[in-house]
């Protein structure tokens, strides 16, 4: 009840935030905000030289905080304001051919003259917004959100830190060739104070497209790893499947701008044979974890579940993977997550993907992850099902692969990323 209260006062706010944009009421806009700010309470602060930071908050990034402060006290006091209060002032100046993530750099001057005012309202806005809560920095998860890109500028003019804590570093090959290019040529060099990352990869990407200089940049690793680090201690207690639901209309993410492949003949074979599996098996629970804006409980494959199947909506799932005795996950973060929790992974491999599409895939050298054939998917899922559970050691090839994809082989991610986030703010 709570949240659906909270929600409705959100798009009332919107549609008032809206309304004080037109009328170019950068105190009423500062209001409505600050009205619409939550502390990030789980987070314990410190009573020492407390800082305020506000957070624009996206799913896993937000997860990548709460897990670097986790059983920690620190001076720094994070706020959450939704994602949406900054992209409806973007509305305003910007029509929808320039609401695209990874393609902000404006060419034109009449639509540079259109930024200059949006930054001047921002800058307007958040100079406003100190005398109801002095902030003493901003937390943006991506370098090429659209409708945050500017803000940066904003902070500038402000004399505010601008952090950018760069969530999207799982790349496959053929992405990190696209990403140089795409970066460099569509997008403008970060004005932020530091750019966190999780891997090696996507710094050299960020230095050589000219985005970001060599000392802007620091390799912290995926801190909400560090969670499935620790769970390699902890045995499941029930038996229970999730299979984090392909993203099957994309192949080699937004920052391309089109679609080169889908794979949707693969996710509709694994809901197939999970369906024949759990009505074979009632006993067994499956997860069905969908990712927002891809998954959703009207599509037709989704709509009408075995009674043993639940399926769960957008948000973070890594917490999913604690009582998982088997997780079934394909080309997404999740599972190099399952490797470092010790989890039984299984990749779904009925037509050949991972050496048809293998520029478009993640690199995966331990092959023991990969199913073929329905015949195959039932065995591995009643093997892994039946087996006890043992915290073994991470082989050669799972090594290699935390390290490039996450950045992280020994849950120190949360660590080093608290350590910058204190040093710099």
């Amino acid at each position: 009840m709570k949240k659906k209260i909270y929600d409705y006062f959100v798009k009332i706010s919107l549609i008032l935030i809206n309304l004080a944009v037109k009328i170019k009421s950068y105190k009423l806009c500062a209001f409505l905000i600050w009205l619409n700010i939550r502390k990030l309470k789980i987070i314990e602060s410190s009573s020492n030289k407390q800082k305020k930071i506000l957070v624009f908050p996206k799913s896993n990034g937000t997860e990548d905080l709460i897990e670097t402060f986790k059983n920690k006290k620190t001076n720094l006091n994070f706020f959450l304001l939704p994602r949406p209060f900054i992209k409806e002032i973007y509305s305003h100046y910007f029509d929808e051919k320039y609401k695209k993530d990874y393609f902000t750099k404006l060419n034109k001057l009449e639509d540079i003259k259109k930024k200059n005012l949006f930054v001047n309202f921002l800058t307007l806005v958040f100079k406003s917004l100190n005398t109801f809560i002095k902030l003493d920095g901003y937390i943006s998860f991506n370098i090429f959100y659209f409708a945050e890109k500017y803000f940066e500028e904003a902070c500038l003019n402000l004399n505010s830190k601008f952090i950018i804590l760069h969530k999207e570093s799982t790349f496959s090959a053929s992405e990190e060739q696209k990403a140089e290019i795409i970066y460099g040529k569509f997008n403008t060099r970060s004005l932020s104070n530091k750019i966190s990352v999780y891997t090696e990869s996507q710094k050299k990407i960020l230095i050589k497209s000219k985005i970001a200089h060599k000392n802007q940049v620091v390799v912290n690793g995926t801190p909400r790893s560090d969670y499935a680090f620790r769970l390699r201690k902890i045995a499941p207690k029930e038996k229970i499947i999730v299979f984090y639901l392909i993203q099957y209309d994309l192949s080699t993410s937004g920052l391309l701008g089109r679609k080169t492949k889908n794979w949707y003949k693969l996710y509709n074979q694994t809901l197939g044979y999970l369906f024949d599996f759990a009505k074979n098996n009632p006993d067994i629970q499956i997860i069905l974890k969908g990712k927002t804006g891809v998954h959703n409980k009207e599509q037709p494959n989704l709509k009408t579940l075995p009674r043993n199947c639940r399926f769960i909506d957008g948000g973070s799932g890594h917490f999913l993977l604690k009582n998982a005795s088997v997780v079934i996950a394909f080309n997404s973060a999740t599972v190099f997550e399952a490797i470092a929790s010790n989890r039984n992974l299984i990749i779904p491999n009925f037509n050949n993907e991972n050496k048809i599409y293998k520029n478009i895939l993640f690199k995966i050298e331990n092959k023991k992850y990969f199913v073929n054939s329905k015949i195959q998917f039932n065995q591995r899922i009643k093997l892994y099902l039946d087996l006890k559970y043992k915290n073994k050691k991470l082989s050669t090839p799972d090594i290699k692969a935390l390290k490039y994809y996450l950045g992280n082989i020994d849950a120190t991610a949360g660590a080093k990323l608290r350590k910058f986030l204190e040093k710099t703010i």
